[in-house]
């Protein structure tokens, strides 16, 4: 017997009966119901309770109540909360309409109308201290006025992630789509973040496409902290600048660069005019053909950021961490030529490990700065010093401060005056600043694990790889993954990094990770991925694999040069290019 079924006829809390069910996600099942007490019909969303533990049982129905006491005509109303068989419900006002995803074709006018009526829920909600967190199309119901759909915000105070988090089988809990930077990496969130999300439905609506897309969550969430956003002009021509310019400033990474609130961008929407100039209507399934816009830049319309192939090498770093998250300290290197991708690879498996609640300090070397001392770990502990609250830094670098302020001298003015160590002679020193910088980050990986990225480790000076060797020696038993990047073709024998190689392969601490270049079937994926299409034809595949060899960097490169060229250009809503034939492919 289904779920369905068996609540089908219940009376929850005593009082509501299911009468049918409307819907069901990943969060729960909706259900149409009667209220015996008041004799109305509700609609009432049941949660598995397998799917809250306490904490988050408890906060749903503490942010339940809260926002049953908002009250305003852009906000379904919130009744009632309770608990049946430890599965929490929420009982809401009943809205007969259809929601924004299926609402079909709609003009600039009404997105402009539905996106002020949506500020407006957002500023009163937000006013009383109500997060929404799951913004998005579903979430949003349409009811026809007299003057036009009605608007009403839905699942305030029912949506049970305040962050992201990875399940044991890598996937994400949450809407990857349309999940701000901040939340997807668990940090505070505020009414920013709803706008953040409020942008990813505007340009879905706009462009008829995400700004962000992807087969895996993981890869969305990787273009939402990293990929520049593509000018939805790109998608839809006749869109106005002013209202692409606050879509782009709503998708800003940083929040501090979005509106600062909701009412702020419904006093910038309620400027724009000549809306419906042209006849042009947009919808979520997609945008009208038109030319592109002369004073975008073509470069701009491509679609960049999204990593392409790379699955097995992804796999085997997302392995490693989680070993490393058993307390199986490890080297996880990627070599390969240059242009191969391996700092995209990277930073794919850095946003993994920080959706898994992991630390994440983040260094690089580089070639005129190869004599710099420790650089790659001052760089990262900067970083960390910059980033991080006063009373964190205390916690973690307090008992350690007098070394690792010769590192990070920035340390001192946050936290306060740092006693200096005693004098020691140069090599006592150099094992006191080793020592304490691994105490440093045993702390930093006690609680979720660490992840230490060092890019470029092919120009690190001596001291770097030195002190690194320390720490994998004495760090053996902690939660700790060093991945670092490198170019097999820097070195020689007698290279720093050949000889450290050696002895890490002999110790067994290291894994590395060879970048191949791109096969015939990748480079094309690479071009649909640039022009935001599905496929390329085979034979313009083949030519430009033929000339690149499948380097990433150099295919980019090449459409590049093709498009300020003129041999590849706008024709419509997408891409056209010469006949194969007539490409000069530098």
């Amino acid at each position: 017997m289904t779920e369905t079924a068996t609540l089908l006829g219940a009376a929850l809390g005593g009082r509501y009966r299911i009468d049918a069910e409307l819907g069901r996600g990943a969060m729960g099942v909706v259900y149409r119901a009667r209220d015996t007490e008041l004799d109305r019909d509700v609609a009432v969303k049941v949660l598995p309770a397998e799917s809250l533990g306490g904490e988050a049982r408890a906060r749903l129905l503490r942010e339940a109540r809260a926002a049953a006491l908002l009250n305003h005509r852009n906000i379904v109303g919130v009744y009632d909360v309770g608990e049946q068989a430890g599965a929490p419900f929420v009982v809401m006002e009943l809205v007969e309409g259809t929601n924004l995803r299926g609402a079909g074709t709609l003009s600039l006018a009404e997105v402009v109308a539905i996106a002020r009526q949506l500020c407006e829920a957002l500023e009163h909600a937000h006013a009383h201290g109500v997060v929404h967190r799951d913004l998005k199309p579903e979430n949003v119901l349409l009811v026809r006025g007299s003057d036009g759909p009605v608007a009403k915000l839905a699942d305030l105070g029912v949506a049970t992630t305040g962050h992201a988090r990875l399940t044991e089988e890598g996937a994400i809990v949450g809407t990857a789509a349309y999940l701000a930077p901040e939340q997807a990496l668990g940090r505070p969130v505020d009414g920013r973040s709803d706008l953040y999300a409020l942008g990813v439905v505007l340009y879905e609506l706009v462009a008829g496409r995400l700004p962000f897309s992807g087969d895996d969550a993981l890869v969305v969430i990787s273009q939402h902290l990293h990929a520049p956003v593509t000018p939805p002009r790109a998608f839809r021509a006749d869109l106005p600048p002013a209202l692409e310019a606050m879509i782009l400033r709503l998708l800003a990474k940083d929040p501090a660069q979005r509106f600062a609130s909701a009412r702020e961008l419904a006093t910038a929407l309620g400027e724009l005019r000549d809306l419906d100039a042209t006849d042009g209507r947009t919808g979520a399934g997609g945008a009208p053909a038109g030319p592109a816009t002369a004073d975008l830049a073509l470069l701009e319309q491509l679609v960049r950021g999204r990593l392409v192939g790379r699955v097995h090498e992804l796999h085997q770093l997302r392995e490693l961490w989680r070993l490393a998250q058993q307390g199986r300290r490890h080297v996880a290197l990627v070599s390969g030529e240059p242009g191969a991708g391996k700092t995209r690879l990277a930073s794919e498996a850095v946003v993994y490990a920080r959706l898994n609640g992991a630390m994440v300090l983040q260094g690089g070397c580089y070639e005129y700065e190869a004599s710099s001392p420790y650089l790659p770990f001052v760089e990262a502990l900067r970083r960390w010093v910059h980033d991080q609250p006063a009373e964190l830094l205390r916690a973690h670098a307090g008992p350690v401060a007098a070394e690792l302020v010769k590192l990070a001298p920035e340390l001192e003015a946050r936290i306060g005056p740092i006693p200096p160590s005693p004098t020691l002679g140069p090599n006592e020193e150099r094992l006191r600043l080793f020592d304490h910088v691994a105490r440093f980050l045993q702390s930093l990986a006690a609680a979720g694990g660490l992840l230490l990225f060092i890019d470029d480790l092919h120009w690190a000076d001596a001291g770097s790889l030195a002190l690194l060797h320390y720490l994998m020696r004495n760090l053996q038993d902690e939660r700790l993954l060093v991945l670092a990047t490198y170019r097999e073709i820097e070195l020689d024998r007698a290279h720093p990094l050949a000889a450290a190689l050696v002895e890490w392969d002999r110790e067994r601490l290291v894994t590395r990770l060879r970048i191949e270049r791109f096969r015939l079937e990748e480079t094309g994926a690479l071009l649909a991925s640039l022009f935001g299409q599905a496929t390329v034809s085979p034979e313009f595949a083949q030519v430009v694999h033929a000339e690149t060899e499948g380097n990433p960097f150099f295919i980019e490169e090449v459409v590049k040069s093709l498009i300020e060229q003129g041999q590849i250009y706008r024709a419509g809503d997408g891409w056209d290019r010469k006949d194969v034939r007539e490409l000069t492919i530098p």
